[in-house]
C-alpha cells in the first residue's frame, strides 16, 4: 500500500480508509501509470435539485478526520454546521468519500466511485461539454480502462498543461508592485513620482509658459518666484525617483535570494517548494506548452530600465508536519515571528481572522498588503478555477531563504 500513498503523508488511518475503498483499483492503475502518490482522502458533498445531482467539495478544518475509515460524516455535528449552511431545510445534503492524487507533492486529480462509475476530477476543464462546471471537469466511466483510455485521448499528464500549472507560477507584477520599504508599496512609489512628473505640467501651466517665452519667444528672463519652484519640483522629483529605484533595487535583492514556498489548500498537510525567477519564455517541463513571457508585467518598470522574469514554483513536496523537512531548522525563527505577528495583526480588528497556522483570512484587502515587510515574507493566493473548497487553489506563503 505504501506505493500508492505519498510517504510524507502517510498513516496507518489513510491506508486502511484506501485499501477499503471501491475506487482503490482506480488509484493503482493511475499511480502506476503517472507516478501519482495519495495524500488525502475527502468528503464530497451532493443533493438532488430539478431530479439532478449537485456536488461539491465538504469544507472542514480538520483534514485528518477524514483519513479515518470509522468517520462519520452523518454523525459529525461540526461537518454538518460546516456545510448545511445556505441551504434550504428540505435539501438532504449526502456525503461521498473521495481522495487526493499528487504528483511532486502538488494536487493533480480528485478521484472517487458513485453510483456504480470510477471518477476522476482534473483541476481544470478536461472536458468540451458537459451539463455543468462539475461534469466538465470529471472524467467517468463504469470500467477502469475506458477513463484511462479517455485521459490517454485528452493527452492528460501531472503537470504538463498550462492550466494544470496555473498554481505553480505566481503573479510577479502583483507581488513587485506590492514590495514595500517603510510601509510605501512601491506601486504607490511609482505614483507618486508620475504624479509629480505631471504636475510640472499640468498644474502650473503659467509657470510653464514663463519659462517656454524665455527659450522659444520674447527670450525675456525667468523670475526668481519661477526659477525657486522649479529648482524645489526637480528637487523633491529626483528624490521621488531615487526611492523608486531604491525600493526596485531591494526587491531585486530578494528575488535573487531566492524564496521557500509553503502552500496550503483544501486538503491535509503542507506543499513545500522553492521560488525562483525564470527569464523568458519557460516551457513546462512535463509537457510542450509554454508560459510565455508577458511585456505587460514589466510595463510598470519600462521608465525606471528595469525587467522581471517569471516566478516559479520547483523542487515541490507535500509534507504531513513542517516538522518533517530536513531543513525546518532554518525556517523555524521566522515562522515564530510570523506567528506573533498574525497574533497581533488577529487582535486589531474582529474581522481579521488567522485560518491556518501562519496563514490569514484575507488577502489583498484594499488596507491590508499581501507583504510582510519587517519579515520579507509574502501571501500569494493561486485560486484555480472549479468547485468552491477545491483541494486544487493554493495559498502560497513566500518566505526569503536565510542569507
Amino acid at each position: 500500500m505504501n506505493k500508492y500513498i505519498d510517504d510524507n503523508m502517510h498513516t496507518a488511518e489513510l491506508e486502511q480508509s484506501l485499501n477499503g475503498s471501491e475506487v482503490f483499483p482506480m488509484v493503482k492503475d493511475l499511480c502506476y501509470k503517472y507516478d501519482l502518490r495519495v495524500s488525502q482522502r475527502l468528503m464530497l458533498t451532493k443533493y438532488k435539485y430539478d431530479n439532478d445531482w449537485e456536488r461539491g467539495f465538504a469544507e472542514t478544518k480538520d483534514y485528518d478526520k477524514f483519513n479515518d475509515i470509522n468517520f462519520d460524516s452523518t454523525q459529525d455535528e461540526q461537518l454538518k454546521k460546516d456545510n448545511k449552511a445556505g441551504y434550504s431545510d428540505d435539501i438532504t445534503l449526502l456525503y461521498n468519500e473521495a481522495f487526493v492524487l499528487d504528483y511532486q507533492g502538488v494536487p493533480q486529480a480528485v478521484v472517487y466511485f458513485d453510483e456504480g462509475n470510477f471518477c476522476f476530477q482534473a483541476n481544470y476543464e478536461i472536458k468540451d461539454r458537459g451539463k455543468d462546471t462539475w461534469d466538465r471537469f470529471t472524467v467517468t466511466s463504469n470500467k477502469v480502462s475506458q477513463v484511462l483510455k479517455t485521459l490517454r485521448r485528452k493527452k492528460w499528464k501531472p503537470l504538463s498543461t498550462r492550466e494544470n500549472y496555473q498554481a505553480m507560477r505566481l503573479n510577479t507584477r502583483d507581488m513587485i508592485k506590492d514590495f514595500r520599504v517603510e510601509g510605501v508599496s512601491l506601486s504607490k512609489a511609482i505614483s507618486e513620482h508620475q504624479s509629480a512628473i505631471t504636475d510640472l505640467t499640468y498644474n502650473n501651466k503659467d509657470k510653464l509658459s514663463e519659462i517656454l517665452d524665455n527659450l522659444y519667444g520674447s527670450k525675456n528672463s525667468i523670475s526668481h518666484a519661477t526659477n525657486e519652484h522649479y529648482a524645489q519640483k526637480f528637487k523633491g522629483i529626483e528624490n521621488l525617483n531615487t526611492r523608486v529605484h531604491s525600493t526596485l533595487k531591494e526587491v531585486k535583492a530578494e528575488l535573487d535570494n531566492k524564496f521557500t514556498a509553503i502552500g496550503i489548500t483544501h486538503s491535509g498537510g503542507w506543499i513545500v517548494g522553492e521560488v525562483y525567477e525564470h527569464q523568458g519564455d519557460y516551457k513546462i517541463p512535463n509537457g510542450e506548452d509554454i508560459l510565455y513571457a508577458v511585456n505587460n508585467d514589466n510595463r510598470d518598470f519600462e521608465d525606471y530600465d528595469k525587467e522581471f522574469g517569471q516566478l516559479i514554483i520547483h523542487k515541490t513536496q507535500r509534507v504531513h508536519n513542517l516538522e518533517q523537512l530536513d531543513f525546518f531548522d532554518s525556517l523555524k525563527p521566522t515562522l515564530t515571528m510570523l506567528k506573533v505577528h498574525l497574533q497581533d495583526w488577529e487582535n486589531k480588528e474582529d474581522r481579521n481572522e488567522v485560518v491556518r497556522e501562519y496563514f490569514k483570512a484575507e488577502y489583498g484587502r484594499y488596507d491590508d498588503s499581501n507583504w510582510i515587510e519587517e519579515l520579507g515574507c509574502y501571501y500569494s493566493p493561486n485560486g484555480i478555477y472549479g468547485a468552491k473548497h477545491n483541494p486544487f487553489s493554493i495559498v502560497w506563503l513566500l518566505m526569503a531563504k536565510p542569507q
